[in-house]
């Protein structure tokens, strides 16, 4: 009697315990390495300094990410700089990443910008707005990393409109309005938080190789809407 008592007691208890030691505990994100909560489980996340194209522990497996922020930017050309009433304005960006942590991606890209407009005697002449949608191939020199630096160049299309224009285009050499194709590259760096949160600043040079939006009367040639851009931005993926 007590033998068969003390079996039903062992198997009662195997059985309560059965579900626990089948039930695999989440594992818990610590630097580039999952750790279990329990030592009978260990994943390990992939080598931070691999290429490997697949990111176990991420939704899509590749990295889709969304950013949004601003920054500074400028014309390098020096004709384009003296009709701006500062060498400096304002822009703020959207951008949307496939394949942030993979070694090659897409960034695709939406961006405005403004600056106020002079005429050469230093009057203000109206506002200069931009606007840009650009997609971008990027190299993910880290793609498992939380840091991750990154390189990339692309093509766009741009638009300028000037506003309040207090002076006649005529007498500026200054276009109304002036589409073009522009070739933005640069380079950037990107942080990645373990919750999706990321922060990432960048630095963009953008020829405009065929901008008609400033004609200069003294030499016949259009002015070059070539420019930099300074910026930074937070975001999530997934």
């Amino acid at each position: 009697m007590h033998k068969l008592a003390a079996g039903l007691a062992v198997a009662g208890a195997a059985l309560v315990a059965a579900p626990a030691a089948q039930a695999d505990p989440a594992p818990v994100y610590v630097g580039n390495t999952y750790t279990p909560t329990s030592p009978t489980y260990v994943v390990v996340a992939p080598d931070p300094y691999s290429y490997g194209w697949n990111e176990p522990y991420l939704a899509t497996g590749i990295g889709i990410g969304i950013n949004v922020g601003g920054g500074i930017t400028g014309f390098t050309d020096q004709s384009m700089r003296n009709i701006t009433s500062s060498s400096v304005g304002g822009l703020w960006d959207v951008r949307a990443t496939i394949g942030s942590h993979t070694p090659l991606g897409i960034d695709i890209s939406y961006l405005g910008e403004a600056n106020g407009l002079r005429t050469l005697s230093g009057a203000s002449n109206g506002n200069l707005i931009g606007t840009t949608v650009e997609g971008a191939l990027r190299w993910n020199m880290l793609p498992h990393y939380a840091w991750n630096p990154y390189v990339f160049a692309g093509i766009g299309w741009q638009n300028f409109q000037v506003t309040n224009m207090q002076v006649a285009s005529a007498d500026t050499g200054l276009a109304t309005h002036d589409n073009d194709v522009e070739f933005p590259m640069g380079a950037g760096l990107g942080y990645r938080d373990p919750t999706g949160f990321t922060v990432d600043v960048r630095g963009t040079f953008r020829a405009a190789p065929n901008s008609t939006l400033l004609f200069e009367p003294s030499n016949g040639n259009y002015a070059s809407a070539h420019s930099w851009e300074a910026s930074a931005s937070l975001g999530y993926e997934f």
